[in-house]
């Protein structure tokens, strides 16, 4: 990895924050309100997590899944030990403050096999994280990240296309395309000749799990995804919501994140991308949750929609 690149983009990523201070009275309304919202109550620490479970891996099971927060889940298949877009910091970007402490300690995780990066924002690639966690893993990450990520030791690195497919020891991961955008600081994905962001579909020993990372809906690119796969377990965002007009090109809200779930006949749901961090301009930190568990309800989704709390691990297939 490029880690003079990796400065510059932190210089630009500086001269941007100070820009935007200096002029903030000239940016748009949305930044504006969004910005106020992120400090506004603003709690001295984060919310805290009661009973955090100390040992996470088991010995044996066929399919586990505990909700660090926000996109960041830890996937247990058999063996192997899975963990998305990790971010375990107090603030995003240095601008949107955590207002859950992480499910788990990162130390928790003694063993990791594969860290899967959905994209390079802020709220998904996080160095302070990727810095800590066990450099056993094999990091996974879409074309054209990689100069964006320093070099913390792990494994080995892999890039990804759309539809391609990464294989070693059994495991069977592939990239598929969704909605969102590129680029990390806001003007970069203009230039970037990749799309910067990616779901998977990770399988093994029969098990299979679609991570949608963040996106928007598109029921073209998903119907393929449910065509292609036999999914046990889909992690699909839920917010932000608000203003829907601007969010839904690149978010998907609850209607929509269940639009994805039966394009790709996944078996059950786990909502992710809430809670943690203040979104766009949705009204409370529960506003997607509140609306999910309506829409769930009428329904009848039952026990196939898992809507976990933040440290909260399900045991899907014993």
């Amino acid at each position: 990895m490029n880690n003079k690149r990796l400065l510059l983009h932190f210089i630009l990523f500086s001269l941007i924050a100070l820009h935007c201070s200096l002029i903030i009275t000239g940016c748009s309304s949305f930044f504006i309100r969004f910005i106020t919202k992120s400090f506004e109550n603003l709690p001295n620490s984060p919310d805290t997590v009661a009973a955090k479970i100390a040992h996470p891996i088991f010995q044996n099971v066929g399919l586990s899944v505990l909700w660090v927060g926000h996109a960041t889940c830890l996937i247990q298949i058999d063996d192997k030990i899975f963990l998305t877009d990790p971010i375990f910091s107090e603030t995003a970007g240095m601008i949107s403050k955590r207002r859950i402490e992480p499910g788990i300690l990162p130390s928790s995780i003694d063993k990791l096999d594969y860290i899967l990066i959905s994209h390079i924002h802020f709220d998904h690639l996080n160095y302070g994280s990727l810095s800590i966690l066990p450099k056993s893993a094999a990091v996974l990450m879409p074309t054209g990240s990689a100069e964006y990520v320093p070099e913390f030791g792990f494994s080995d690195y892999h890039e990804m296309n759309p539809w391609t497919t990464f294989e070693a020891d059994g495991v069977r991961i592939t990239a598929v395309p969704v909605k969102h955008f590129s680029g990390r600081y806001g003007f970069d994905g203009a230039w970037l000749n990749h799309n910067t962001y990616t779901g998977y579909v990770v399988e093994y020993k029969g098990k299979t799990v679609f991570f949608a990372g963040d996106t928007g809906y598109d029921p073209e690119k998903f119907k393929t995804i449910g065509e292609k796969f036999r999914i046990n377990v889909a992690l699909i965002p839920i917010a932000p919501i608000e203003p829907h007009e601007f969010m839904k090109h690149v978010h998907a809200d609850p209607e929509e994140a269940l639009h994805i779930f039966d394009d790709v006949h996944a078996k059950i749901m786990i909502p992710i991308h809430h809670r943690t961090f203040v979104q766009g301009l949705d009204s409370t930190l529960t506003f997607a949750e509140n609306q999910l568990r309506l829409l769930a309800s009428e329904r009848k989704l039952g026990d196939r929609m898992l809507i976990l709390k933040v440290g909260e691990q399900r045991i899907i297939i014993p």
